[in-house]
């Protein structure tokens, strides 16, 4: 053998021996990432943290905590004294503290990311200074809809007497207004009555939980796969669904398409709608409702709306219309954002769609505003969510002279 062959020879068996090492770091931190943070499955957190409510359904538990341990963050949830995930609080203020209270679901409790980093605590921390006490009340609490946040308002919020009320809507909270169950668990219903809504389904009943089940089977051997080509095709999936879907047809894997459109997606369709007309129509009377209370309190309401990651991210819109076949003649989804926007243009308080200033916070592979696998907001969303909350109150003099100036 010639020594120019030789040299070619070791140098092949070099990058191949490079090669493998390489692939084989990379399968380690793939499947060190997987196991990390509970693998990414849901450990029934909620039942640690929340309880029965008779009137709104359920309620976080005073003093309770839990620790979500997700594949994309790990992070604890501390309930205070009254019921909220939030620094203590008494009912009555300080004298001269200015209060916002915030109404909401998830994206509000915030439960994927530390306390600090919820959008509440930002903000406050945005206004507040050593000569102006503001305080931002994080009351949202998981799976709530806008009935049941009307309802603790009502019940638990006007006992904080706050200045300003800014009411956190996302586009599954629609049909849920029209719903008594949330996936297994009673919730409240509020029925218009002339200019009234009643209250239905009150007291609310507990969940049924029925006889312990049987332990399952235990499950099959796990079949041989590459942790590292399943994140590949993960990544691939949700960062380029069209490339994707290209190699799908060259027989690397299957292709998008075919899953079936949650119930709750139904708000984004362009044609009419009699269930969905019916679910604008409720969610529209307990706005006006609680436009009402407020007022009666002296008290501000804005509207803020939150975007869900398909809204923000083109990417992610792509993915959701090749999963589930959605034809952009057919379904709109700017259209939730827009609908919220004529209520509160004809009810008369003001609506912030957050949607511009996610879409602003997006580096793309430098980072997100909004988590993978979650769908719920990180740090980077909640703290522009913040400050685009912070600029619109400002713009609109709803801070006291202390907190303009700083």
């Amino acid at each position: 053998m010639s020594p120019r062959l030789r040299a070619l020879l070791a140098n092949a068996g070099l990058a191949l021996a490079s090669i493998a090492v390489v692939l084989a770091v990379l399968e380690g931190v793939a499947r060190l990432s997987e196991r990390s943070h509970g693998g990414g499955k849901e450990r029934d957190e909620a039942s640690r943290y929340v309880e029965h409510d008779p009137r709104l359904g359920w309620r976080k538990k005073p003093g309770a905590r839990v620790l979500f341990d997700r594949r994309e963050y790990a992070v604890e949830v501390a309930v205070n004294s009254t019921g909220l995930r939030d620094p203590e609080r008494s009912y009555v203020a300080e004298p001269g503290t200015f209060r916002i209270l915030a109404l909401g679901d998830s994206f509000v409790e915030g439960y994927t990311v530390d306390v600090d980093r919820t959008v509440t605590q930002v903000l406050e921390k945005a206004l507040r200074g050593p000569d102006c006490p503001v305080e931002v009340l994080n009351a949202g609490t998981a799976a709530y809809s806008t009935d049941q946040e009307y309802l603790f308002y009502l019940d638990q919020g006007v006992r904080y007497s706050p200045q300003v009320v800014l009411l956190f809507a996302y586009y599954n909270d629609v049909l849920w207004n029209t719903s008594v169950n949330y996936f297994g668990s009673p919730k409240p219903l509020l029925v218009p009555l002339g200019d009234q809504l009643v209250l239905s389904n009150d007291p609310v009943p507990a969940p049924y939980r029925g006889p312990t089940p049987p332990p399952p089977p235990p499950p099959p051997a796990p079949k041989l796969r590459s942790a590292a080509f399943e994140w590949a095709k993960d990544r691939l999936a949700r960062g380029a669904p069209r490339a994707f879907n290209s190699l799908a047809r060259a027989g690397l894997w299957g292709p998008l398409g075919g899953d079936e459109p949650d119930d709750q997606m139904r708000v984004f369709k362009r044609r009419l709608q009699p269930l969905v007309e019916a679910a604008w129509e409720r969610t529209d009377a307990i706005l006006r409702a609680l436009s009402r209370e407020a007022a009666a309190r002296g008290s501000r309401l804005a509207l803020v709306y939150v975007p869900s990651r398909m809204e923000v991210s083109d990417r992610d819109w792509e993915l959701t219309r090749l999963s589930y076949d959605m034809d952009e003649k057919v379904w709109d989804r700017g259209l939730v954002a827009r609908r919220f926007a004529e209520i509160g243009a004809s009810a008369g308080f003001p609506v912030l769609d957050l949607t511009p200033d996610l879409r602003g916070a997006s580096r793309g592979v430098l980072g997100e505003p909004y988590f993978m696998h979650d769908g719920h907001w990180n740090a980077s969303g909640h703290r522009a969510a913040a400050e685009a909350i912070e600029r619109f109150l400002r713009q609109r003099g709803w801070v006291p002279p202390c907190a303009q100036r700083s």
